[in-house]
């Protein structure tokens, strides 16, 4: 395993880097959890729900504002209309709020490596939060400062080969403060890209508790639901047109896999060019099993590797420090492959904290309001099952051909 340091306390410990060299390597101590990975019940959700629906409804409604959405999930946009539609023109107010054009797009500019030039790809985030490194092999993000005190910790931590190396702190000459993070693309030739949020909620229970201190009906979030599903509000909201901020939050989290599987996928990339980010009310296991045959289909390295990494991860998260002591929530897994290889990593700690004092969680047990349990390690254990069942299917369907 890999230290950065003289004499700490991992070092003088070998015991727990012999687990995760022992652990990542015997297929027999970990089958059986990944195989039989349950879903969590989705009880807090359940609750909240409850709680939600069970208080008065405000009078007043209000407006978007650039922090709305605690997770990069762009499901505003309506389908355009066709040619012969009429289009009334709107006159809309101005409004703080950006929208967040997330999922699977093209970040403008273009990434030289080892002499290779090509556009670098952004599954997920904020358009913009990204740009070319000023060092070969490198990537700069929008810094933010909690994200840069995981990466800091994280490269002193032995989950350090599994996070993009932290190279520290740049400032462009327009003054804008970026983190300098290893291009995770730069060893891969048209790549397939795959972005899963993992955990089962991508907001802080801190956010959660905000947007019920003084909650708004809005109309904008209550045309998003309909959107996706005009059963979903209530006969009240409906006479309402509107909902609350964590009543919406807390829908759209349940009608993806999020909630019970402990992961969704945010977007895919193909490497000639296909995207897809339709996967919002993905959350059938068979569902998600179907996207990941799609990804790596005409790869068969990949399930493999990724399976290898997937148990060296779920072993390394096992003995981590940083893990231990940390709620991860908005972080994903970066799945990527090409030709030759494959290879995954852990991404996104803007919204990573440390447990309150004498808190303790296991990452795997059910939720429940003020518990602040992750689930991070059920997407894990999901994740591991789901491809190990894409992977047996896969030998299944060869031996009948050659058969």
């Amino acid at each position: 395993m890999y230290c950065c340091c003289s004499g700490c306390a991992r070092c003088t410990a070998p015991t727990a880097a012999a687990r995760v060299i022992v652990r990542a390597a015997s297929d027999t101590a970990l089958e059986p959890e990944a195989a039989h990975a349950p879903a969590p019940e989705p009880g807090g959700y359940e609750l909240y729900q409850k709680s939600l629906l069970g208080v008065p409804w405000p009078s007043d409604y209000g407006d978007a504002s650039s922090d709305d959405l605690s997770s990069e999930w762009d499901s505003d946009a309506a389908e355009p209309p066709s040619a012969s539609t009429p289009v009334t023109p709107v006159k809309v107010p101005p409004s703080g709020w950006r929208k967040l054009r997330s999922i699977v797009q093209w970040t403008p500019f273009f990434q030289t490596y080892k002499k290779k030039r090509y556009l670098w790809i952004q599954l997920a985030g904020h358009q913009g939060n990204f740009k070319a490194g000023p060092e070969q092999g490198t990537i700069l993000k929008k810094l933010c400062p909690k994200e840069e005190l995981c990466f800091q910790a994280l490269m002193r931590d032995v989950l350090r080969p599994y996070v993009p190396e932290y190279k520290g702190h740049f400032t462009a000459d327009d003054g804008e403060q970026y983190l300098q993070l290893q291009d995770l693309l730069g060893d891969f030739t048209s790549p397939c890209v795959m972005d899963c949020k993992i955990g089962v909620r991508t907001y802080l229970e801190d956010e959660l508790a905000k947007a019920k201190e003084k909650p708004k009906l809005r109309r904008d979030m209550y045309d998003k639901m309909i959107q996706i599903d005009s059963q979903a509000p209530t006969d009240e909201e409906h006479r309402l047109k509107g909902v609350t901020k964590p009543r919406y939050m807390v829908w759209r989290e349940t009608i993806s896999s999020t909630a019970t599987l402990g992961f969704r996928i945010e977007g895919i990339r193909q490497a000639d060019g296909r995207s897809s980010k339709d996967f919002k009310t993905t959350k059938a296991r068979e569902q998600v099993a179907d996207a990941f045959r799609e990804f790596t289909a005409g790869y068969p390295h990949a399930i493999p590797k990724y399976i290898q990494r997937l148990k060296a991860i779920r072993a390394t998260l096992e003995v981590s420090e940083f893990f231990a002591g940390h709620e991860v929530i908005g972080s994903s897994l970066l799945f990527v492959h090409d030709a030759t290889n494959a290879n995954v990593w852990l991404i996104d700690f803007a919204k990573t904290t440390r447990l309150p004092s004498g808190l303790a969680i296991d990452h795997a047990s059910r939720w429940v309001v003020g518990n602040h349990e992750d689930g991070y390690l059920v997407g894990v254990n999901n994740l591991l099952s789901i491809f190990k069942q894409v992977q047996q299917q896969h030998q299944q369907q060869q031996q009948q051909q050659s058969s």
